[in-house]
């Protein structure tokens, strides 16, 4: 049966009856509440797990509107998602794509499609969320930050491939080398990011990341330049855009780029999919949190605290964890308009879009 094709409705109406074709428990119910509690919790999430597949929160319609989950939450998943992930609206979660390595994202606004690109978080990637801190509490707070709140030593972008994931380097390597000899002037603009680096090209704005998080944080992404990276230039577009051919071809295509060869909104980003990059269900994500909710109070993916004080703060640390993917728009701010070339905003390629 394909799940996909029924209403939403007619689920809702199925897992309700599920639940409340439960034998009475007379005295033991009133004997214990805690055991009848957590029995009911676990008969929802079988429920939903049996009604709401992966497949129907897989990837985005033709439309370029993400599959957002439409399985009902209970007040103690919600609380669970937000206490640990830093989730707000779990209705804005989906996931990446069809393929086998897909993962969980998080929207902190509905996405309304092809137009436009709101912000949107991979769910268990380092970033700098604090500790409780949802992920519209952190764009509210990075907004009152400026590049001067972060320190030197993010400043600078890290351009050796050792940074890597020991996992991917080979690959990359191999990539380059090939590119070389097949004639493409190509070079190495940045690589690994650290979430603090991340956050600081988000503060820092004018074009150069739209996301808290990123591929580059997991050692999986390259920013590549090809010649003097001027996209004004119609040679150096014509020698992007066949690099960027080039690469989609390369080992079979194991390397996944942003648009298509000649169109795109962040050229330089080059990425190999693959390695743990999230949580590949809502039942792992849940699992997941309710394990920490029993062992810790703090992010089950949490990394630590780095010393990074913001001057004028007081004190306050910028803390990195583990939740989730990229990052959102100002309301009404269309994809066209983020470094590509043919866009309104004609520029230089710079690195760090994604």
């Amino acid at each position: 049966m394909q799940w996909t094709k029924w209403r939403p409705d007619g689920r809702r109406a199925i897992l309700t009856l599920l639940l409340t074709a439960t034998p009475a428990v007379g005295a033991a119910q009133a004997a214990a509440p805690v055991s009848l509690a957590l029995a009911t919790e676990t008969g929802f999430a079988a429920a939903t797990a049996l009604l709401y597949p992966r497949d129907t929160y897989t990837g985005r319609d033709p439309d370029g509107v993400p599959c957002y989950v439409e399985r009902p939450f209970s007040l103690e998943e919600r609380r669970l998602l937000r206490e640990h992930f830093g989730i707000e609206e779990p209705g804005r979660l989906y996931l990446s794509d069809s393929g086998p390595g897909a993962y969980l994202m998080y929207d902190t606004e509905r996405d309304p499609g092809a137009g436009h690109l709101v912000r949107t978080y991979r769910v268990g990637a380092g970033s700098i969320r604090r500790q409780g801190e949802t992920w519209e509490e952190l764009e509210r707070r990075l907004r009152t930050m400026r590049p001067g709140d972060f320190p030197a030593a993010v400043r600078n972008p890290n351009t050796s491939l050792a940074s890597l994931d020991p996992a991917a380097r080979p690959a990359f390597e191999r990539m380059l080398r090939a590119a070389r000899r097949a004639g493409h002037r190509v070079r190495v603009v940045e690589v690994h990011r650290s979430p603090e680096r991340q956050a600081y090209l988000l503060v820092q704005g004018g074009g150069l990341t739209f996301t808290a998080t990123s591929k580059h944080s997991a050692g999986r992404a390259v920013d590549l330049v090809v010649g003097d990276g001027n996209l004004r230039k119609k040679r150096t577009r014509a020698r992007w855009t066949a690099f960027r051919r080039w690469v989609a071809g390369f080992e079979a295509g194991r390397f996944r780029l942003i648009g298509e060869p000649g169109k795109s909104w962040d050229w330089p980003h080059v990425e190999l999919p693959g390695g743990v990059l999230g949580y590949r269900s809502v039942e792992e994500l849940l699992d997941a949190a309710s394990r920490a909710a029993i062992h810790s109070t703090h992010d089950p993916a949490r990394s630590g605290a780095t010393s990074l004080a913001r001057p004028r703060s007081g004190g306050d640390q910028i803390r990195h964890h583990g939740s989730a993917g990229w990052a959102a728009l100002p309301p009404g701010r269309i994809r066209a308009g983020r470094g590509d070339a043919g866009s309104a905003y004609p520029a230089l390629a710079r690195p760090g879009y994604q």
